[in-house]
């Protein structure tokens, strides 16, 4: 039988999804998924139909991969389409993890990097959660400081360690359908007192490039040329003004190449 959300507590709103408690079970809340895209700290905003199944089908199958991998997640199952039953939180850490295989996007302006550097091991860095602010990066050697000096030091060495760990984990999985990951952001929260991937990871979530070739030579210190970068699946297609029907085409090949991830080993 279908949920009735319209009869549960709302406990929070974001610009992709809305929370709901679970009345049945107190640790758990549930996450759906909304037709709504943002960009540019949620200047820009539009309503896609049918983005919301299309992202819920590529969170479930990411989500159930790094379940199956070990990894430790939010995630629990999805009862229904456009529905995720998730774990409730003992608090959200109001950043942003960005780790990164090749350079792409704001740190090419930022970081004065070549666009197609690759980077080994891939680079973390933290950004706080603030759209006025842009969501500024915090200083690497300050985020060493932490770890090393304060209390909650072992939440920000946590964060890190497992947000390489999930990128390379996402990155194999990608590289068996012939696709680049190039970067990605995750959120955290904590969960019984360990720090845990949360919320979403979808098309909004990272930088998907195909291979340009057969055969590409991704160990290069640029790999520009052995990507497609024009072929992109991702968010960036919005960013950059394609038509709506377009991005809407690029989420949903997304989701079929997320499809086939039950089928990995």
């Amino acid at each position: 039988m279908a949920l009735s959300f319209s009869q549960l507590k709302k406990i929070a709103e974001g610009k992709t999804k809305i929370i709901y408690e679970n009345p049945d079970d107190a640790g758990t809340v549930f996450m759906v998924f909304k037709d709504d895209i943002t960009a540019g700290d949620g200047v820009k905003h539009d309503i896609i139909q049918g983005k919301a199944l299309v992202d819920w089908q590529t969170n479930k199958d990411i989500f159930e991969y790094l379940n199956r991998k070990g990894v430790r997640t939010h995630y629990i199952e999805s009862p229904e389409e456009k529905v995720s039953l998730v774990r409730k939180l003992d608090f959200k850490i109001n950043l942003e993890v960005v780790s990164r295989r090749v350079a792409a996007g704001s740190i090419l302006k930022w970081g004065g990097e070549a666009e197609g550097k690759r980077y080994d091991p891939v680079i973390t860095q933290f950004h706080y959660k603030d759209d006025p602010l842009h969501d500024p990066m915090l200083d690497d050697t300050y985020i060493d400081y932490i770890i090393k000096a304060k209390k909650d030091g072992d939440m920000f060495a946590d964060m890190r360690s497992l947000n390489a760990t999930i990128f390379t984990v996402l990155e194999a999985a990608f590289a068996a359908f012939r696709i680049q990951l190039v970067d990605f952001k995750l959120e955290y929260g904590m969960i019984d007192g360990k720090a845990t991937v949360i919320d979403e990871i979808t098309g909004g979530s990272f930088r998907l490039w195909p291979y340009a070739k057969d055969n590409p030579d991704l160990n290069q210190a640029n790999v520009l040329s052995e990507l497609n970068p024009a072929g992109r699946l991702d968010k960036d297609t919005y960013r950059q003004g394609e038509a709506l029907d377009a991005v809407m085409n690029k989420f949903a090949q997304i989701a079929k190449i997320t499809s086939g991830f039950g089928e990995l080993p």
